[in-house]
């Protein structure tokens, strides 16, 4: 018989959170029943959109072409890359191969996606995305949400939900959408369910990566994942439903802030407008928080390509404390299966974060006057951090399994087997967790 799965996607929970959460009144009552990868190795860089493509494709950036959050922008209407801002790659059509959800609905399963990224104008099922109104665009709410909504989940929740948030508010961002994931689950019985929960990883930006708030929004998790299990119950299907929760990224405590376009303007690779606006440029960085990627505006023309190098590598050598490697593009094809619209990747240092201002001190440590970031942030190498884990329970799960490390890659034909649905040239193997 057919089981039906949910997968929640909890945002920057990291292996060291297990501890506490395994002492916690709903975890701890699941333990015993649960299969537990301590350590699933990420994809590069280590941000949220790439990371949750390759869930649900079991294949890397280079492949499915998610290889960033959001769209590089250097246009004066739109440099904003903070998470309200700007264009994120929210659409589903920018994926260039087949999901797992692509799959689930082939196979006729009824499926259901809450949050999850890069799903927006997926009419099937019931989809509600992550999307938000682009800050500084004008955008009417309602008219974002029903383009990029399936009918279904437009007509039943944006009244309803959707309409009562504050759209400029991060904290609204973060918490609304459990609620119509666990609704849906009542409801509606779907075979697959994927809902991404991000409160944790905010909670992290915000706080840094340990402390009291972190282990506030980690007992509210626990409760949380009680509450999906419930609904289960309540529906009358938690007998025939296997659970997969699992973290994308940790997160590493941000100790100072590197302004490398602030350098590229004081080398002429851009130019500046009247309200130190960029107003032209031959490249500049485009922010993943401890990676960065330099944008050029002519890629092809080698001249530009040998001098934005050798900029680089000049400030490397001048900085030596901020930067560990850049990246040619072949390198990081190569070495990261790492592919974009990019002409190199800068590696910084552990705790160094790439910021998006155009003037001012190009290097600011943390407590310093002009510190502008928050405390904690990703997007660094599959080499450094801690790594999130899955953890799995329910009638298909072999319990008490315990592996150390298996790859991101591997999540996709894992969810393949449990929904017992084929999905081909996958990269990564289906972890043995599966009866």
């Amino acid at each position: 018989m057919n089981k039906k799965l949910v997968v929640l996607s909890l945002d920057a929970l990291q292996s060291n959170d297990l501890e506490l959460l395994f002492n916690m009144p709903n975890f701890s009552r699941l333990k015993d029943k649960m299969a537990v990868i301590k350590n699933l190795k990420e994809i590069y860089p280590t941000i949220t959109y790439p990371i949750h493509t390759t869930m649900v494709t079991g294949v890397t950036p280079d492949i499915h072409g998610i290889f960033h959050n959001q769209k590089s922008d250097i246009s004066p209407e739109d440099h904003d890359w903070s998470l309200m801002g700007s264009n994120w790659y929210w659409y589903k059509d920018n994926i260039k191969v087949e999901t797992i959800i692509d799959v689930a609905h082939n196979n006729n399963k009824k499926v259901a996606t809450v949050c999850w990224p890069v799903t927006a104008g997926d009419k099937r099922g019931i989809n509600l995305p992550e999307i938000w109104p682009r800050r500084g665009h004008k955008e009417e709410a309602k008219k974002v949400f029903q383009e990029a909504c399936s009918d279904i989940a437009f007509e039943r929740y944006y009244d309803s939900y959707i309409s009562k948030f504050d759209w400029k508010n991060n904290e609204d961002l973060v918490r609304f959408t459990p609620e119509i994931a666990l609704d849906i689950l009542k409801n509606d019985k779907p075979d697959l369910l994927m809902c991404h929960v991000i409160w944790l990883d905010h909670i992290r930006h915000v706080y840094g990566v340990s402390g009291e708030e972190v282990h506030d929004c980690l007992r509210q998790l626990d409760i949380l994942v009680g509450r999906f299990v419930d609904a289960t119950i309540q529906a009358g299907t938690y007998d025939d439903t296997n659970f997969i929760i699992l973290g994308d990224h940790g997160q590493i405590d941000i100790e100072r802030i590197f302004d490398l376009n602030i350098l590229f303007v004081e080398n002429e690779l851009i130019t500046l407008d009247e309200n130190n606006n960029p107003k032209d440029y031959i490249a500049y960085s485009f922010s993943a928080g401890f990676s960065t990627q330099i944008i050029l505006k002519n890629p092809e023309d080698k001249e530009q390509v040998e001098r934005v190098y050798r900029v680089l590598n000049n400030i490397k050598e001048k900085y030596p404390k901020c930067i560990d490697r850049i990246y040619t593009k072949e390198e990081a094809l190569e070495e990261e299966n790492l592919k974009g619209d990019f002409s190199f990747v800068v590696e910084g240092s552990k705790g160094t974060y790439f910021g998006i201002k155009y003037i001012g001190k190009p290097l600011i440590e943390k407590g310093e006057e002009g510190y502008y970031i928050y405390s904690a942030t990703h997007g660094h190498s599959v080499d450094k951090g801690t790594k999130p884990p899955l953890l799995a329970f329910g009638p298909s799960i072999k319990a008490g399994v315990e592996i150390n490390t298996k790859k991101m890659i591997d999540v996709c034909p894992t969810i393949a087997k449990l929904l017992n649905v084929e999905m081909k040239n996958v990269m990564g193997q289906c972890i043995d967790i599966v009866k």
